[in-house]
């Protein structure tokens, strides 16, 4: 019996979605959590193609089929892509808008206006996967050949981003996509292919068969929300997703009756990607700050608790691992540091005592300042002269004339104190030859009388100074000044 022309369309787009699964379910499988994450598995494309929706919202894409290998961007509700393949719980998709790839400078030559560029290695030249959450460029995606051309969008480090090539693919769980349109595959282009938009041509006209999440057809008009996982693998989504999604159908286990899921009254813990994310950009920032500044402590517990989650993907758990080797060394350097100003503070503070202490003699020297020479008196020439080392010249008593001690010296400034009341400092000796005590000058100035006994003193001092006024001579003294 010959199908009906209502069900005709529906019962093609079954088959054509369950030849899609059915073929790629039947390669052959390979380890998703091998230690070498290099590059992708070997996931052959089938020979129909699906648009398909995003049905929650910040859903990964991954460079690989597996939750080791990083995610490259998210996307939400409502956005499409392109499936042409199928690993496991995994579906192989054209790589989405904005998705970009890394490729080494040195192998490839621009041209034109330098968006564009020309492979010049003669071996093949690793296409890596670039990431808007990471600087991951670890996933080798495919590979171009001499003279093959790719379109450049900007640079990083040593790396060109460009366009996704032609042969470049991603992949997002299966359990976050709902399959709308299925079409024949076409030949794989250069760059993500734009998928076919809901609401137009056959896929306005009547409800379209979904993917469920064992693979299966959900039947003809049951609606979009029916296909909704209850459950969402861990990491995949964002924590403010979980309010969106608890209202949805649960299913405990294969053809178990669906019950109501109940509102959690506790918020759940935000997914182990998502923290990576946060932690990676607070890390990045962090490092643009002088050490001191850098919340490296915070940092380095919040990646110690990361690193504990079991589901944390391995190429995250790895960078974890490293940034949490570098925030030990980090915060173990802010600690000698803030060793080393403490004891740059305490030296500060002692100089600031000492220099304090000091300035508090000095003003106490300055305070009680005495001046000391070898004699003080009137300089008056002498009669007397013979001798090497210069002219001789008499200290005197200004009240009486008399001499003091004798000053030799050949320095002509002397002559300009004759007349005049100075200290002079110098060696006192006896000159044996002429039976006179005698000052080697070093040096000599002009003195105040009235400072003798007081800020003046000497070991030659003028007799008629050390008298005491009388009580005559002081009143008047009082009264004159």
């Amino acid at each position: 019996m010959s199908a009906s022309p209502a069900s005709k369309p529906t019962s093609l787009a079954n088959r054509m979605i369950a030849a899609l699964w059915g073929v790629c379910f039947a390669l052959s499988p390979v380890s998703l959590f091998a230690e070498d994450l290099s590059s992708q598995p070997d996931v052959a494309n089938s020979r129909v193609q699906a648009v398909g929706e995003i049905n929650s919202n910040a859903v990964y894409v991954r460079s690989g089929p597996g939750e080791n290998y990083y995610p490259t961007m998210k996307m939400d509700k409502g956005q499409q892509v392109t499936v042409v393949g199928i690993k496991f719980d995994w579906l192989k998709i054209q790589p989405p808008k904005d998705s970009f790839c890394y490729v080494s400078q040195a192998f490839v030559e621009k041209f034109g206006d330098g968006t564009r560029g020309k492979v010049t290695n003669k071996d093949a030249l690793n296409v890596r996967a670039g990431s808007a959450l990471n600087d991951i460029k670890a996933i080798v995606l495919t590979q171009l050949h001499e003279g093959d051309e790719v379109q450049i969008t900007g640079t990083k480090d040593e790396y060109y981003t460009i366009k996704p090539p032609a042969g470049a693919y991603l992949y997002v769980k299966k359990d976050f996509v709902n399959v709308v349109k299925a079409e024949p595959a076409v030949a794989d282009a250069a760059g993500p292919q734009q998928p076919a938009k809901p609401g137009q041509g056959d896929a306005a006209a009547k409800p379209q068969p979904q993917v469920s999440t064992s693979g299966g057809d959900i039947p003809t008009g049951e609606s979009p929300a029916a296909a909704t996982p209850a459950t969402q693998p861990s990491g995949e989504n964002d924590a403010t997703n979980n309010a969106a999604t608890a209202a949805a159908p649960t299913t405990q286990g294969s053809g178990a009756e669906a019950v109501a899921a109940a509102p959690s009254t506790q918020p759940a813990a935000p997914a182990p990607e998502v923290v990576f994310d946060k932690l990676e950009g607070d890390f990045l920032a962090a490092g643009k700050s002088p050490l001191d500044q850098q919340p490296a402590a915070e940092l380095l517990k919040a990646y110690e608790d990361l690193v504990k989650r079991d589901e944390l993907p391995e190429s995250m758990r790895r960078i974890a691992d490293y940034r949490v080797t570098t925030l030990k060394a980090r915060v173990q350097a802010q600690q000698e540091l803030a060793a080393v100003r403490k004891q740059q503070e305490e030296a500060a503070q002692r100089r600031v005592a000492m220099k304090a202490e000091q300035d508090e003699l000095v003003a106490r020297i300055k305070a009680t300042d005495v001046k000391l020479y070898a004699a003080v008196g009137t300089l008056r020439t002498s009669s007397l002269q013979g001798g090497a080392g210069g002219m001789l010249y008499r200290l005197t008593d200004p009240s009486t004339g008399r001499t003091l001690v004798y000053v030799r010296t050949p320095d002509a400034k002397y002559a300009g104190f004759i007349g005049k009341f100075i200290g002079v400092r110098g060696d006192i000796s006896n000159d044996s030859a002429m039976n006179l005590r005698v000052i080697n000058p070093t040096e000599a100035e002009a003195v105040d009388m009235g400072q003798v006994n007081q800020g003046i003193s000497a070991t030659i001092y003028p007799p008629s100074l050390l008298r005491k006024p009388s009580p005559q001579q002081s009143e008047a003294s009082t009264g004159n000044q």
